[in-house]
């Protein structure tokens, strides 16, 4: 259930964002139902959805058809007409909104207060789709703090687990984690002194084995983009001195990449450096003889 409410929450949220249904339908990914279709069909008939131009939802045919009438309107239909009226229900539902032109669907009062009471996965998906939704979800349910602060405790627990034990891949998504969890919150101060211990770290790793090294990248690319777009849109200040603030909280024991040719490396990638190259070269010069490779 977990997942399909997942789904049925980035639904209901886009619409209420002002998306179309189609364009929402095209991108979406859809795991728990057969079809995009199929999770219209649900949205409707769990009243999550309803539509001027001819939609009908499952209570209301409920209310309006004997199951005598539901029988012969499925049997006109060529459809199976046994079963429960529920089930008699849900056969003709999507029959009945056939001509219901998708672009009509708008959002009911059920829909408007489960996005309310659920508005914790639109940060999930901003910052945290990194880790397992049931997770997350979990961890929300036991937590009384606000929704940012839930959110960065449960960072924060993920990069204390992953140092015991020697979880270095999943750290460095924690630490992604973290630094989106204050962008969407707009402390882009923060975010960008947790995106940048991400980088120095990746360039002097806590810990590596031979399993992780082979598809390790030592630059991430999407790290690289998330540091060049605040720099080239806000006033951070110096980078320089926010770098060396950084690599000092990061006490370092053993350095891989000496500090002042990651300072280099970074302003090459924030330039536009191809980073497939720059791995290549960090990797010939300073990794593979060090992780045994």
């Amino acid at each position: 259930m977990s997942e399909q409410k997942l789904e049925v929450f980035n639904v209901l949220n886009s619409l209420d964002r002002g998306y179309e249904v189609e364009d929402i339908l095209k991108e979406g990914q859809f795991g728990t139902f057969p079809s995009a279709q199929d999770c219209i069909d649900y949205l409707v008939k769990e009243g999550y959805l309803a539509c001027e131009g001819g939609a009908i939802t499952a209570e209301e045919i409920s209310k309006k058809y004997t199951v005598a009438d539901l029988k012969g309107l499925l049997k006109e239909k060529g459809l199976k007409v046994s079963g429960k009226k529920q089930e008699l229900v849900d056969r003709i539902l999507p029959v009945l909104n056939e001509g219901a032109s998708a672009g009509n669907y708008e959002l009911t009062d059920k829909a408007q207060e489960f996005i309310k009471e659920n508005d914790w996965i639109d940060l999930y998906m901003f910052a945290l789709a990194a880790f397992r939704f049931e997770d997350y979800e979990t961890y929300v349910e036991g937590s009384s703090a606000s929704k940012i602060e839930t959110a960065l405790n449960f960072c924060d627990e993920v990069l204390s687990r992953t140092l015991v034990n020697n979880q270095f891949l999943i750290f460095l998504d924690g630490l992604t984690a973290k630094a989106h969890v204050y962008a969407y919150d707009n402390d882009y101060g923060s975010f960008l002194d947790y995106d940048l211990q991400r980088y120095i770290l990746g360039l002097n790793p806590i810990s590596l084995d031979a399993q992780s090294y082979a598809i390790y990248n030592v630059i991430d690319e999407a790290n690289i983009i998330n540091l060049r777009n605040v720099l080239e849109k806000l006033d951070m200040g110096s980078l320089k001195k926010r770098f060396d603030r950084i690599w000092n909280l990061c006490k370092i024991k053993n350095t891989t990449v000496p500090k002042k040719t990651c300072y280099k490396i970074l302003q090459r990638a924030i330039d536009g450096a191809d980073i497939e190259e720059l791995n290549f070269d960090l990797k010939e010069k300073y990794f593979n003889k060090k992780f045994g490779i």
